[in-house]
Formats: structure tokens, sequence, C-alpha cells
């Protein structure tokens, strides 16, 4: 049976070698051999021979020799001799010989397929023709995967390539299907680079159930590589779906391996999801398996996380989660040890919502955090909360702790009591903390303002002993509204101090409150201070006293205890019993401030979501609001523009009218003028004048009067009534610029702000003065030909004067034809010349008076329309923001119920040992 292995490596001449002819040259044994068989006198077979001399040539490098013998082999060695016969042609870099000759090779030899194919995989990577070298290796994995080195070829060729998706493919279906520790790393490799992002997470699911049934430590691996890799991808949520699926697919033993590393996986998944950059119809279908899965492979002594967390997914959406791992989070809630104060976690909580709150744009109440600090105060032990009814001398008593009057009468307020170096005062607002410079001022602010938040800090004993804060509250019989805000705060403090006037009893309305803080804080210690103590008559009254207020609160608070305490005494004679009052009642042990402390921050977590949701309500109506204010304040904007306009056109008629009756009515007196003067002309038409140049006499004589006249009468008269008109111009445009001041501070009263100015250009008015005092000191009289023209009369004057006036009995009639021409002619052709002349200039600035005043009221009407544009920007804006806000609420609402899961979550651990209602 012929050796592939041979066939392969080109070996088989070895077969005809013996031990004995050893030392014999190959080459020179085949010849005997071949001589010897040739000889035979039966049938022989010559092939065999040829191709070990073949395969000798071949080694000696005389290829064409090799070819020659390989060509004559016609036994079952014909399809490897073609092959070798392609592998010279290549060796002779005869590369298109030996193509064709590899590909016409046919045979069902598998070892001989794949051979070829990997002879054409080189040869045609040498070619370049990297298509058919992908179809060549791809093919040959088909016919046999297993075939010595051939995956790790194709392997080396794409990462050579770069061709990452046919390296991963390929090590995910030799991962399958080997199930060997190779693959396993080389796939893990390829995850780690990145190399994998561009694969569907379903394309691996095979592949990780074979992972998880040979080597749960590489499953980690490669599920850790992965879910690193999908994180901040579009494939994430796909991802966590398809390990979800994987979980719920196999069996999973958590004594038999260690999970922690995937339980630190789940829980910081978990975390992640919830910071609220996520919907919860894109969690849907993902966190209750997450959390199923993550207490699944969860032991009891790190289960307490995953199954308060499964318990309070279950509590804000029932029924998301099996049941089987709710009932599995109720036996680890109820057996659970909680070695973590869960403080760490629930300051974590809080600004992480801040963020998100910050992120878009929503403001948290400055209280908030300031509280937030205040609770976390390393210095302080206790919070201490001070209440009584008005007139019980909460007052006194504060000023005796301090040693000082800061205030008069009760607090309308919250003022926090500290101890400090040196008297400081602040107060805490919505939006940040304002330093109160003496006690006059903290006064003023208490006075005028009610339920406000004050901080003091000054050296006081008591305070600095108990490293404690007491906070003075308003008189719980104020008003309702303080009275809520003060049961606001009990979840805040350690404890609640109630001090009594010893000269009353407690009324039915305290015990009605003592009973209300009872319900809102039932874990919350209460004692009391009787105060005014120094009234009652003696010891045996006092502690009778002290044994009414015991039984009148016993069934509220029974071991509530008494402090008969005096204001009027020193402080110094009173400061041991109240600190050993204080001591004794409200013991500070560290490990549990943590805890209460956490309690605390999850109180404000729960109030700055609250904060949150009303400031939802609140942005939603402010928009109405602003948009109904904003279409309010259009409309009337509209209408002012549109009386600006028409303020506009008034004005330009009116003073566009002025200006033409003045030029009217400087024509009119040119039209009547003119006639006169130059008819009295002929009172120099006389007998004894000269009749030859008579026309020359009265021309000169009439142009001399005229320029008297326009020079020294009806120019200085123009340009005073041009003046006039000048002013009554700008008292005009003076009325509207008095409406529009009136219309400007009505709008900014309304804007709070200087919002529009409306200031018009008066410019105009000068430009205007300056042009007609151009136009006016241009103007000359010019000659004008009045008798001198051809016209018949004239020319009949002229020739008959030349004619008759050397004649004396003819002059008489001369001098009356002349003075009846000079007296009844109507000179309109001089009127005309000269009233051209002189208006032509007016009649072109009187066209540019409409653009003027469209330019003194330009700015305010620019300003106007910029303004209205921008309000109807912001009602397109504020439209669209409340319609995304009712159509897309879960933009807001989703991110708070996922912080609501986390803080029930963490309330959830806080409480673990502590019975806990079964849900069935």
């Amino acid at each position: 049976m012929t050796n592939t292995k041979q066939l392969i490596d080109k070996t088989f001449y070895e077969t005809f070698l013996t031990d004995v002819e050893q030392g014999v040259p190959t080459a020179q044994l085949l010849g005997q051999v071949y001589f010897t068989e040739q000889n035979k006198e039966d049938s022989f077979d010559l092939s065999f021979i040829r191709y070990a001399q073949g395969e000798i040539y071949y080694q000696y490098q005389d290829y064409e020799a090799a070819i020659f013998k390989w060509e004559n082999i016609d036994n079952e060695l014909k399809p490897w001799a073609d092959k070798n016969i392609g592998d010279a042609y290549y060796r002779l870099g005869l590369l298109s010989a030996a193509e064709e000759k590899y590909l016409a090779i046919a045979t069902d030899d598998v070892p001989l397929k794949i051979e070829v194919a990997l002879k054409l995989f080189t040869l045609y990577q040498e070619i370049d023709k990297y298509e058919n070298a992908y179809e060549t290796i791809k093919n040959a994995i088909l016919l046999d995967p297993d075939y010595p080195q051939l995956t790790k070829i194709a392997r080396s060729f794409y990462e050579e390539r770069h061709d990452m998706e046919n390296a991963v493919t390929l090590a995910v279906k030799e991962s399958v299907r080997t199930e060997r520790e190779e693959w396993f790393s080389v796939l893990i490799t390829y995850v780690k680079a990145g190399d994998t992002k561009q694969f569907q997470p379903e394309f691996f699911a095979e592949a990780l159930l074979t992972f998880y049934e040979v080597d749960k430590h590489s499953f980690v691996q490669f599920v850790t590589a992965l879910w690193n890799s999908y994180q901040n991808t579009d494939f994430y949520l796909i991802w966590l779906r398809t390990v979800n699926d994987l979980f719920y697919s196999v069996k999973v033993d958590i004594e038999e391996f260690q999970w922690d590393e995937m339980v630190e996986l789940f829980e910081n998944t978990f975390i992640e999801l919830t910071k609220g950059d996520y919907y919860l119809n894109e969690l849907h279908d993902v966190i209750p398996n997450l959390i199923a899965n993550w207490l699944t492979l969860s032991k009891p002594e790190n289960g307490l996380f995953p199954s308060a967390t499964v318990l309070a997914w279950n509590e804000l959406f029932p029924g998301t989660v099996l049941p089987d791992a709710v009932y599995k989070a109720e036996g680890i809630i109820f057996d659970a040890e909680n070695n973590e104060s869960g403080l760490e976690k629930a300051i974590i909580l809080f600004d992480t919502i801040c963020e998100w709150a910050e992120k878009h744009a929503i403001e948290v109440d400055y209280k908030l955090r300031w509280w937030l600090e205040e609770l976390i105060h390393p210095q302080l032990k206790n919070h201490f909360l001070l209440a009584g009814k008005a007139g019980s001398g909460k007052t006194t008593f504060i000023h005796s702790l301090l040693g000082e009057q800061l205030f008069k009468g009760s607090t309308t307020s919250f003022v926090i009591l500290q101890d400090g170096d040196e008297l400081q005062m602040k107060r805490i607002t919505g939006t940040d903390e304002q330093d109160i410079q003496n006690s006059q001022y903290l006064q003023n602010f208490m006075n005028s303002q009610k339920n406000e938040l004050f901080q003091v800090k000054r050296p006081c004993i008591l305070l600095h002993e108990q490293q404690c804060a007491i906070i003075d509250t308003p008189p719980i019989n104020i008003d309702s509204e303080s009275r809520k805000l003060l049961l606001d705060q009990l979840l805040l403090v350690d404890g609640l101090l109630y001090v009594i006037d010893s000269a009353t009893s407690l009324s039915e309305r305290e015990v009605d409150f003592l009973s209300q803080v009872k319900n809102f804080a039932p874990e919350l210690k209460v004692h009391f201070i009787l105060n005014k103590a120094d009234l009652i008559p003696s010891d045996a009254d006092t502690q009778q006293r002290m044994a009414e207020i015991k039984a009148t609160i016993a069934s509220i608070y029974p071991d509530a205890d008494v402090l008969p305490y005096t204001s009027l005494h020193p402080f110094g004679e009173q400061f041991t019993r109240l600190n050993s009052y204080l001591t004794t009642h409200f013991p500070y042990d560290v490990k549990q401030k943590q805890v209460t402390r956490a309690a605390k921050v999850q109180t404000l977590v729960r109030n700055l979501l609250a904060d949150l949701l009303q400031k939802r309500v609140d942005m939603e109506k402010g928009l109405i609001d602003l948009i109904q204010w904003n279409e309010e304040l259009l409309g009337r904007l509209k209408g002012f523009t549109n009386r600006l306009s028409d303020i506009q056109q008034e004005k330009a008629q009116a003073i566009a009218n002025s200006y033409r009756a003045l030029i009217d009515e400087g024509k009119e007196e040119l039209k009547e003028t003119i006639p006169k003067l130059l008819k009295e002309a002929a009172d120099l038409i006389k007998e004894e004048s000269d009749f030859k140049r008579i026309h020359i006499t009265l021309n000169d004589h009439m142009n001399a009067t005229l320029k008297e006249y326009f020079e020294g009468i009806f120019l200085p008269s123009m340009c005073d009534k041009f003046e006039n008109w000048v002013k009554g111009s700008h008292d005009e445009l003076l009325n509207s610029q008095s409406y529009l001041i009136d219309m400007k501070e009505s709008f900014n009263e309304i804007y709070q702000i200087d919002k529009l100015k409306l200031d018009c250009k008066f410019a105009i008015l000068e430009d205007w003065r300056r042009d007609i005092n151009r136009m006016t000191g241009r103007i000359m009289y010019e000659k004008e030909n009045i008798l001198l023209k051809k016209t018949p009369a004239q020319m009949l004057l002229k020739g008959a004067g030349k004619l008759f006036g050397a004649i004396n009995q003819n002059k008489a009639m001369l001098v009356n034809q002349y003075r009846k021409y000079v007296e009844h002619e109507t000179y309109e052709d001089v009127i005309d010349s000269i009233t051209n002349k002189v208006f032509l200039p007016f009649s072109l600035f009187e066209k540019g008076i409409n653009q003027d005043i469209a330019s003194f009221f330009r700015e305010p009407i620019q300003e106007v329309d910029d303004v209205i544009k921008e309000i109807e920007a912001e009602i397109a804006n504020g439209k669209h923001e409340l319609n995304e806000m009712k159509v897309s609420p879960q933009f807001f609402y989703d991110p708070l119920k996922l912080f609501e899961v986390n803080l029930l979550q963490q309330e959830f651990m806080l409480q673990a040992k502590k019975d806990y209602s079964r849900s069935l």
C-alpha cells in the first residue's frame, strides 16, 4: 500500500531502498531496479520506478527530467505525478502552467485534494489572486479541517490580511469543533483585541456553550472579554439578552465552581443600566433575567445585594421576575448578614441622580446637597430636633445654651446650631448658601421669611462636648406648613427634644403631634425638657409634674424621660445634668451610626426623587405658563408693531404734506409777486425814452427789481419757513418718540429687564436742516430774458420802436403800446422759469421725506420685529418641548423609576435580618 506521507514529502523512492544497499547512490540503485524490471519476461510496470526517479531528479533540481519521468506515469500514482509536475512548473517559475496543471487534477483522494489546494493557495497569493486564495483555503478546510497545519495556515493568512472577520469565524468554528484550549485562547485574544465587536452576540452562542461545558475558567475569561467588548456599543443589550439566555440554558453549580468574577460583572452591569441612560422599554426583558441570573451565580455570603435587587425590582414591577428567583431572594434576605453600612452606596446613588439631573439641565435643590454634607460630617455625632409649642420657652432654652440672644421671640424658620470657633451665620436656600453679617440681619431674615433654613456656628460647650447639632424649629402650633416641614426633618435627625412649659400641661394638640411623630418616625428617640422649672414651688412638685408628663405620653413613648431645666440659672450649673442626659439617652455607637447615616442619606435620596418629580410637574406647568405668557406678549407686540407702522405712515404723510404746502405757498407767492413787480416797470416808459433800446432798458430794470425782491424778501422768508418746518417736524417726531418711550417702559416692566430701547433716529432732522441750508445757500438769481424774446408782440414793438422812434408825433403811440404790453403781459414763462430754478432741488428733497421717516422709525421697528421673532421661536421651542414631555414621558420618568429601584434595593439591604413580607 502506498504511504501518503511519502507521496506528500516526495520520498516514495525510499520504498526501493534496502538496508544492504544503503551505500549505493539512490539514482544508480533506481537505474538498476529499472533495468531489472524492464528485462523481466513476464509483464512489468515501470511507472512506480519512473515516479521514484522523478522524485530524485526533483531533489537535484533537475525539474525537466523530473517532469519527463512523471509524464510517463499511467498507474494509480498519475494524479500525484500530475501534482508533482505542477510543483516542478512552480519551481521553474511557470506559474500559469503550474496553475493549469493543478486545476486539471481530478481525484477522490482527500489528502491529494488538500495538497493541491495548498499549492494553489500559495500560488494565488504570489500572483495576487486573493479571492481565489480565500476560496481555495476555505474549500480545503471543508474537505478535512483536521488536516495537519491546515487551520493554522488559514488563521495566519487571515491575520496577515487583517481579515479578522474570517479569522474570528475560523476560531469560533474550531473552538466548537475541537474543544481545544489552543483555539479557546486564540478566540479570547481576538475578543480582548476588539476584533469581535462587529459580530452579533448570538454568533458566539454555540461557542459559549462549548466553553462552559469544557472549561469554566476559559468560559469566564471568554464571557468577561465579550462583556467588556460589547459595553458602550449598540450590541450591548443584545449581548445581555444572549448571556441571560445562556445561563438559563445551563445548570449552574455554585459549589463546583466559584463564580465571583461573574457575580461582580452582573452587579456592575445592573448599576450601570440603572444610572439613567436607558429606558424601561429597553430594559424590560433584560434586567429581570439579569438579576435572576446574578442571584443564581451568587452564594449566600454574597447574595444579599442580588436578593435585595430582585425584591426591589419585583416590588416596583410585579410579576416581571421569575417566581423561583423571588422565593430564593426572600430566603436569602431573611438569613443574610449585612456587613456593610450601605452609606457609601447611598452617597454614590445620591451623586448619580444629581449628575443625571445636571446632565438634563434640571436644577437640584441645594438644600438637599447641603443636608447630605451635614449628615455625613465626621465631626458631628448627632442631630437633635428641638420642638415645642409657642410659649414653651424653647427660644430661651436656646439662648441659655449659647449664652446670648441671637434672635427675639419664637423662630418661624429652622435654625441649625453648631459649635464653632467664632460666630458664623448662613442662610441655606434652594440654590446656594449666603453669609449673614450679624444677628440683626438674621433677625430681619427670620421676620421677613418663613420656613427658611439657617445655620449658626458659635462656641458652645454643650454642642462641643456632645459633638452634636441642635435644630430649632417653628412652634408646632404656628401653621400646618411649618408642622409638615418639621415632620419631614424627623428622618434626618437622631433624636427629638420636646420642650414643655412647666406652667402648663401637655395639650391635646401636642399629644396629637407626638403621635404623628411616632407614626412618621417610629424608631426616633423622643425625650422631654421641662423648661421654666424654677417656677415649680418644690422638688416634690417637680417630680409630680414629670410623672404627669410621663403618664400622658406613656402610650406613645413609654421609655421617654423628662429633664427639668431653667434658663434663668447659670448654664454651668445645668451643663453636667444636660450633658449626662444627652449621653445617657442618645449613646453613640460607631458601627450603628454608619447604619443610621445610611438610612438618612437614603431618606435624602427619596426626597431628591420626590423633588425631581415635582420639578417635572413644575416644568410642564412652567412651559404651559411660559407659552401662554409669550403668546399674550406676542399679541401685544404685533399690535404694537402694527400701530408703529401706522404712526410711521401718519407722520410721513403729515410731514410731507406740510412740506408740500410750504413749497406750494412759495410758488404761489412768486406767481403773485413777479407779475406785479414786472408791471411796475411800465412807469419807466415815457415819450423821451429811447425806443430803439427801450426793450433792453426795461429788461435790465425788471431783472434788477426781481433780484432785489428775490434776495431781499423771498429767499429769507423761505429760509424761515423751512426752519419752522424742521422744528414742526421735530415736534411731530418727538411725540412719536414719547409714545415709544411709554411703550418701552411698559414692555420692559413686563420683562423685568431693559429688553427694548426703541430709540428713533433724530439725526434725520439735522440732515434735513443741513440739506435745506445747502439748497438755499446755492440759490442765486439768474437774469431772465423777459422782453428780449422773439415773440410776435415783442418783435413788433421792437420794430416799431426802431421805425417810429425818431418821429416825435409817433412817440405817444409807442408809449401807449409799450405800457399796454408791459401792464397786460402775464409773464407766465418768467414765473415758470424762476419757479423751476428755485424749487427743483426742493422737489427732489421732497421725494426722500418718506424714506427719511422710514429711517427714523427703522431701528425701533426692527427691534420689535427681532423680539417678535425671538418670542415666536420661544413659543415654537416651548411647544415642541412640551409635546416631547407629553409624548415621551419615559425620558424623564424611566430614569427616576430605575433610581427608585436602586434606592429600594439599598433600603432592603439595610433592613436585612428584619421581617420581610413574603410575596406569594
